[in-house]
């Protein structure tokens, strides 16, 4: 079996093409617009916090920068929640303050991974 090295000083001191840089971007541009169309919106934050980020040499990068992101896209296991500043937690339509809530966790929506896939085999529509 053959083995194939990269060398990647190499490729980075070619620069970029910039027809290829621009049908990157565009991609990019794609996939960072199916992620906002995908993406739960309770507050808006997590969507309006997708962007594209352009990487110092070649490419770009589609981010998600709201700091419940990482939760949003991977989940969370079950997991017991308390008050941090009072001595109870009360929400309205709770039946009365509560010392701590059992949360059964989040399953995680994928949605950065899904909107790459749909946006690499061309969908036009999120729904």
């Amino acid at each position: 079996m053959g083995r194939v090295v990269i060398n990647q000083a190499f490729v980075n001191s070619l620069g970029s093409y910039k027809p290829v840089d621009r049908d990157l971007e565009r991609r990019a541009h794609r996939v960072a617009s199916m992620a906002r169309g995908r993406g739960p919106i309770k507050t808006g934050a997590y969507v309006s916090s997708i962007g594209v980020e352009r990487l110092r040499r070649h490419g770009y990068r589609v981010t998600a920068s709201d700091r419940k992101s990482w939760w949003i896209e991977r989940g969370t296991k079950p997991h017991v929640i308390r008050p941090k500043v009072k001595q109870a937690l009360w929400w309205p339509g709770a039946p009365h303050p509560m010392a701590k809530v059992n949360h059964p966790g989040t399953r995680p929506t994928h949605n950065m991974a899904e909107a790459l896939e749909l946006a690499s085999r061309g969908v036009s529509h999120v729904r």
